[in-house]
């Protein structure tokens, strides 16, 4: 990990902690698009920080997260109207192949069952946001962030514990809002 005042380690910091800022955002967006360029936007930034510390495994997830979210916007760009929100054979497709790509990377590197948390963190993730149900994509997040809280317990990251515990906050808001939201359109 390194120095923890070094302008390398702070910066790293700030590139993380504007990712979460973006991820938390998601949780209030309504719209798939943008919701989509905030997640790549995000991982962007989470990948510039784990690189500044050094941690290519997790630049790596990054990487493949982004090619999935950039798949999933062409892909749902160039359907019509109506195609947008169903969920298609190529959908399912793609689903496999990111799962994969995901479950190769982690046999590769877990060092035992507790760290398999952040692997269980990215697969719920990855169904989350691969459908496209709002209220799905909210609810998940709360299990996501109870994934990564112990992934980041196990490792002992104080940052990490921090961070998802804050986002976790935004997470059941954002449920909460979409659910009120909700129940307010359909009296």
């Amino acid at each position: 990990m390194g120095d923890w005042l070094s302008t390398q380690y702070i910066t790293s910091q700030v590139f993380v902690s504007i990712a979460y800022l973006l991820l938390a955002s998601t949780y209030f967006i309504t719209q798939r698009r943008r919701l989509l360029l905030t997640v790549i936007t995000s991982n962007t930034s989470m990948g510039i920080g784990f690189a500044l510390l050094g941690g290519w495994v997790a630049v790596g997830m990054c990487i493949i997260a982004i090619c999935r979210d950039i798949v999933s916007d062409i892909i749902n760009s160039r359907r019509s109207p109506a195609d947008k929100m169903k969920i298609t054979k190529s959908d399912w497709w793609w689903l496999a192949l990111w799962i994969s790509l995901f479950t190769t990377v982690m046999a590769f590197t877990q060092t035992g069952f507790m760290t398999l948390f952040a692997y269980f963190a990215t697969m719920t993730f990855t169904i989350s946001i691969w459908q496209k149900n709002q209220f799905i994509y909210r609810f998940l997040g709360i299990f996501v962030g109870i994934f990564w809280i112990t992934y980041n317990v196990v490792v002992k990251s104080f940052m990490g514990i921090t961070l998802e515990s804050a986002l976790l906050i935004f997470v059941i808001a954002g449920l909460i809002q979409y659910c009120i939201k909700e129940r307010k359109s359909k009296r």
